[in-house]
């Protein structure tokens, strides 16, 4: 269950000489959603959608993927956007919620049947959902973690890192880019993340871009190089990470805190190199499009 925004994406484009930006529907947790069922996972989303246009293009488009709605939550407050700035090494966010969607949505309990939850991005800066977002991760029977710090969101930037260190110690997963550390104010990635599998966290992993991804358990450490792409962009490449490791491990039937503290070596290399193949292909669209399962080969998903 992926528990977070849904906000459209202004990305930049160019029309008979002059700037524009073209809608896409994104937002990290509902695009993990739509990435796990792309890629022939089970998954269901958690959140309030609005009834506005965008908002009903939203449920549309779960629905049409198959991502169970029964935690969803409708209301008239108007959709989130978010201006999408490639000027840089890393894509920047700066976000706009005049109905305050990210700041104060109530939020149910956990579904009868959820297996694992979902959390992180700019939900997590944001005060008071992101205590409700923490209490509804703490009920939850496995939690995976993705930082994808989004900078112009933190206000107290010391509050959000204890959040996010005290969410990990309790998480199954934890997964965080170097840019996303570097962010926070962590110096030394590696050691950080080893700190979150000494704190409880089964499962670490470091993306690093085109350098390739190292991820850790209890049992081993192994190192995946990336896949390579012709990149069009690199919006909704975490995303469509977390959906390609988190589809990987639930095929496999890995999903608990157990097992994924027991992965090492081929097991890991293997669910890690999926959630390579599918970032790389959404690098080679335009915007967080997250790729079909037969966009990249099956082999990469199917059960153990």
């Amino acid at each position: 269950m992926s528990c977070g925004e849904a906000l459209v994406d202004l990305m930049p484009d160019w029309l008979d000489g002059g700037r524009i930006y073209r809608p896409v529907l994104g937002g990290s947790a509902y695009n993990v959603a739509i990435g796990v069922a792309r890629l022939g996972g089970r998954a269901a989303y958690l959140w309030e959608l609005s009834t506005d246009e965008l908002g009903c293009a939203y449920a549309q488009s779960l629905a049409g993927e198959k991502v169970d709605l029964s935690a969803v939550r409708r209301d008239g407050r108007p959709t989130p956007v978010c201006i999408v700035d490639l000027s840089g090494p890393e894509p920047r966010y700066n976000i706009a919620d005049p109905g305050r969607v990210m700041h104060d949505t109530p939020l149910p309990g956990l579904p009868e049947g959820a297996e694992i939850v979902v959390v992180g991005s700019a939900v997590l800066a944001q005060e008071p959902v992101a205590d409700t977002l923490e209490q509804l991760a703490a009920a939850a029977p496995l939690v995976a973690m993705d930082y994808n710090v989004r900078e112009p969101s933190i206000t107290d930037r010391a509050r959000y890192r204890a959040r996010l260190e005290r969410m990990s110690a309790r998480a199954g997963i934890v997964k965080a880019s170097d840019a996303d550390l570097r962010m926070i104010g962590v110096d030394d990635p590696v050691a950080f993340l080893h700190r979150r599998l000494e704190e409880g966290a089964a499962l670490a992993v470091l993306t690093r871009g085109a350098d390739g991804v190292t991820a850790f358990t209890r049992a081993g450490e192994v190192e995946v190089e990336a896949h390579p792409v012709a990149l069009v962009d690199a919006v909704g490449a975490g995303d469509a990470f977390m959906a390609g490791l988190l589809t990987a491990l639930q095929n496999r039937g890995l999903l608990s805190a157990a097992a994924l503290a027991e992965l090492r070596g081929a097991p890991l290399g293997a669910v890690v190199d999926a959630a390579q193949a599918a970032a790389a292909a959404a690098c080679g669209k335009r915007g967080a499009v997250m790729p079909l399962r037969t966009e990249i080969g099956g082999s990469h998903f199917a059960p153990a």
